[in-house]
């Protein structure tokens, strides 16, 4: 027998089971592969699934646990209610906040960098890394959040490119007690 013969028969007897017991069994033992799997690496890593329109080229994501990002990573972590409560003017509701959630945003200012705010633009170290908009969605008034002149270790500036990322721009810097982690985008 010549080695395409042995391989087609070796393939065949691997997959024999597939035409002898169907579809049914085959997703079932798929599905108990990735749960077996996912239970087995959730200690380390999770999955997180957008639900905002704050990165819209992705919708999927696997967060590594207990790792602290470095400048240009993207980080998750939870919105407290310290955060939310940070935002200025005090007062309105901003139901967006969604304390208690996870949020994921690129760490664009690690500690050492510095911070400062020229009218509504923010920037970190002389880079533009944002525009505070004037109103919410709700119509409600917005102003950019406060820094201190340099970010102290520990804390982070994390944010996105959307112009209504609810971020640093407007919560100020994130405490690493409350990173969870770094995030890699899947698709």
């Amino acid at each position: 027998m010549d080695r395409v013969a042995r391989l087609k028969s070796v393939l065949m007897s691997l997959t024999e089971w597939t035409v002898r017991d169907g579809w049914p069994k085959r997703v079932a033992i798929g599905l108990t592969v990735i749960s077996l799997t996912a239970l087995a690496v959730s200690p380390w890593y999770g999955i997180y699934v957008r639900d905002d329109e704050s990165l819209p080229e992705y919708s999927f994501f696997i967060v590594k646990k207990g790792v602290i990002p470095q400048r240009g990573e993207y980080a998750a972590f939870e919105m407290t209610q310290e955060y939310a409560d940070r935002v200025e003017p005090k007062g309105p509701l901003r139901p967006y906040s969604r304390v208690g959630r996870m949020f994921l945003k690129a760490a664009y200012g690690v500690a050492g960098d510095v911070v400062r705010v020229q009218g509504r633009d923010v920037y970190v170290n002389d880079w533009k890394v944002a525009t505070v908009i004037e109103q919410d969605k709700y119509k409600q008034r917005i102003e950019p959040a406060s820094y201190p002149p340099v970010i102290p270790d520990g804390a982070y500036y994390l944010g996105l490119p959307h112009p209504r990322s609810f971020d640093s721009r407007v919560i100020g810097l994130v405490d690493v007690k409350d990173i969870k982690g770094v995030v890699w985008p899947i698709f």
